[in-house]
């Protein structure tokens, strides 16, 4: 009896060996097998050209948070609104059907009116006071907004100060008198070019060359990159630096989408984007004595405003501020003033 015991236990301590020993064999397998890598691709849509700096810099974004997370995030950007306009791109970030917009701040305004806040004219005197309102706390505030709007706000990029072009030459607010002015759908940007008795006429940016060419409007605003880009020059006779608006870029993210991503994801998202505002300043710069040159060389004339003539389009608009001040939040405005009063 004893040996029969013996026996069996001998045989079930066997079996059980075994059992353990295959077991192991198919779990190393397993887990040696390589497990696939959940890959997020993300569509990043923006209305600027490919040769730009705004381009650029997203295309760089694209690379570099493709490598920080290791191929995880895979980013294709989408320049000259492929995807659609800024409305459209917008609306589609806010339902989750895109995931990345760069958006002017103008384009925002209808939605975020808070937004309207770089637009204010002759706010900045210098980039420098600009980079360090709208990379501060102020631009902050603004990024803070889109939260309400299904949007999660992360950097402002620059496409530079505005310009304004024209088929006469402009030197005073009352040079604009009845003239047909193209603007971006803005209040605050329309409300300027009533102040210098022009007729704001909005028209979408795709659209103005062809609207200049027609005559349908008399002049518009843009950064240089945009005149050239656009090639607004050709069918313009004067281009007058005036510096008088700074259009800035909105960064943000599907609100639906983000949330839906790993923590460590969205920080690298959130964190490349503001990592690359100064590449993207910098960026801008360096193209705009270029920019200069080509309009130079078209024969267009160029205009540079008088410290005198520019206060005299200050003066013209410096009902603004108080009255757009309660629509953009005087947090956002006190914020600016207390940072650009210290650099003054």
């Amino acid at each position: 009896m004893q040996n029969r015991i013996v026996i069996l236990l001998s045989l079930a301590a066997l079996a059980s060996g075994i059992f353990l020993f295959i077991n192991s064999k198919n779990s190393s397998t397993v887990d040696n097998k390589p497990v696939a890598q959940q890959v997020y691709s993300l569509r990043f849509g923006h209305n600027i050209q490919e040769d730009s700096a705004l381009h650029t810099a997203a295309v760089k974004f694209a690379d570099v948070v493709r490598e920080k997370s290791k191929g995880k995030l895979d980013v294709k950007v989408y320049p000259s609104q492929q995807l659609g306009n800024d409305d459209v791109m917008l609306e589609m970030a806010r339902n989750g059907e895109i995931d990345i917009v760069l958006t002017p701040t103008a384009k925002i305004s209808p939605l975020v009116p808070s937004m309207q806040f770089p637009d204010l004219p002759f706010l900045f005197s210098s980039r420098e006071d600009a980079y360090r309102v709208l990379d501060g706390e102020t631009g902050r505030f603004l990024l803070a907004k889109l939260s309400e709007y299904g949007l999660v706000g992360a950097a402002i990029w620059k496409n530079g100060f505005k310009q304004f072009t024209a088929n006469k030459p402009i030197r005073r607010p009352d040079d604009f008198s009845g003239l047909n002015i193209r603007v971006m759908k803005s209040q605050i940007i329309s409300d300027q070019f009533r102040a210098f008795g022009a007729n704001p006429i909005p028209i979408d940016f795709h659209k103005t060359y062809d609207a200049l060419k027609d005559k349908v409007v008399d002049g518009q605003e843009n950064p240089l990159v945009a005149i050239v880009n656009m090639k607004f020059y050709e069918v313009q006779k004067y281009l007058i630096i005036s510096n008088h608006a700074y259009l800035g870029y909105v960064l943000s993210f599907s609100q639906k989408v983000f949330s839906s991503l790993p923590p460590e994801l969205q920080s690298i998202l959130i964190d490349t984007a503001k990592e690359l505002t100064p590449f993207e300043h910098a960026e801008t710069e360096k193209r705009e004595a270029d920019f200069i040159e080509t309009i130079k060389k078209s024969g267009t004339e160029i205009i540079t405003l008088t410290p005198d003539e520019i206060k005299l389009f200050q003066r013209a608009t410096s009902h603004l501020m108080p009255k757009y001040r309660d629509i953009i939040g005087s947090d956002i405005i006190d914020a600016a003033t207390a940072t650009l009063s210290r650099h003054e």
